[in-house]
């Protein structure tokens, strides 16, 4: 009978986090700074939400306007609408924990004033 120790079973999911993280930083641009629309999505996300999802949701309601007949097909779309809200501004949190995240990698540590050259 062979018994795993608790360590390397605890080991398992820090180790997918860090790989994830890695796959998703480096897919995110975790390395680059950032954009000037990307900058702008970190400082202002549901600014960002607004411009991004209205025209979708008027593109949804002008879609979904010939079948509309009860209150319910009104607040279903208005949920669409918002839940459209909803995702632009997690992206542009998301973002903002990138920057942050970038930051504090490029930051030197404290008590030292950066590279220095001799």
């Amino acid at each position: 009978m062979t018994t795993r120790s608790p360590r390397s079973a605890a080991r398992v999911p820090g180790l997918v986090a860090a790989l994830a993280r890695a796959v998703l930083g480096a897919a995110a641009g975790a390395g680059r700074p950032p954009t000037p629309v990307q900058r702008f999505a970190a400082r202002r996300p549901v600014l960002l939400a607004v411009y991004a999802g209205t025209p979708i949701g008027l593109v949804l309601v002008l879609a979904a306007w010939p079948r509309v007949r009860t209150p319910a097909d009104i607040a279903f779309i208005l949920a669409n609408c918002v839940l459209v809200y909803c995702v632009f501004a997690l992206v542009a949190y998301g973002e903002r924990a990138r920057q942050r995240l970038l930051d504090r990698k490029c930051r030197p540590p404290n008590g030292t004033d950066g590279p220095t050259r001799h």
